[in-house]
């Protein structure tokens, strides 16, 4: 059997996807860089080739998969679009892997936190804008970052057990429960 020669960018992003696949097993301190040339099925020397460190190759997922995410809610281009939950899933449903890397290791892992919660962060601007001018100044922060914390947990729930032909109708449950947190002033 022959291997077919990959082009540098196409065996980076080999590796890359197979990083984060192994990563989002185990998180950063279990995963060695074997799993990880195992995964992507070259050798050890391969993935050094592209990258000096595990710690490099961990941070360059973490960097690649935030800007993805960040590139498909469109940031750079508006403010708020009530699109935003279910563009959020389908960007974490093309690779999976790296977005529970992202919000379930990388959040929990002290040296790693900051890249969730950059993320994170920039989302919260945006939801907090978007919220109901009915909701007080001091709950606003409180509720987008409720309604964050449900969206992320229920695609990676969602992820873990669904299947993409119910994707726009769990985004569509999502987008009401979020909204449903930011009725709270209403029930006072």
């Amino acid at each position: 059997m022959t291997r077919k020669l990959l082009k540098r960018d196409e065996r980076v992003a080999s590796i890359l996807a197979a990083a984060a696949r192994a990563f989002a097993v185990g998180g950063f301190a279990a995963t060695s860089m074997d799993d990880i040339a195992a995964e992507a099925g070259v050798t050890k020397l391969i993935v050094y080739r592209h990258f000096d460190t595990k710690q490099a190759l961990y941070e360059r997922v973490l960097d690649d998969t935030r800007d993805r995410l960040a590139q498909a809610l469109r940031f750079r281009e508006r403010d708020t679009d009530p699109d935003m939950i279910a563009q959020l899933l389908a960007a974490a449903r093309a690779d999976p892997a790296a977005f529970a890397l992202l919000f379930r290791h990388s959040a929990r892992e002290p040296q790693f936190a900051r890249y969730a919660g950059g993320f994170r962060d920039r989302v919260l601007q945006i939801a907090v804008q978007a919220l109901p001018a009915t909701v007080p100044p001091e709950l606003r922060p409180w509720i987008a970052m409720l309604s964050f914390s449900v969206v992320v947990d229920g695609i990676l729930l969602w992820l873990d057990s669904g299947t993409p032909a119910a994707d726009a109708a769990v985004a569509a449950h999502l987008r009401r429960v979020a909204a449903a947190a930011s009725a709270i002033e209403q029930h006072r």
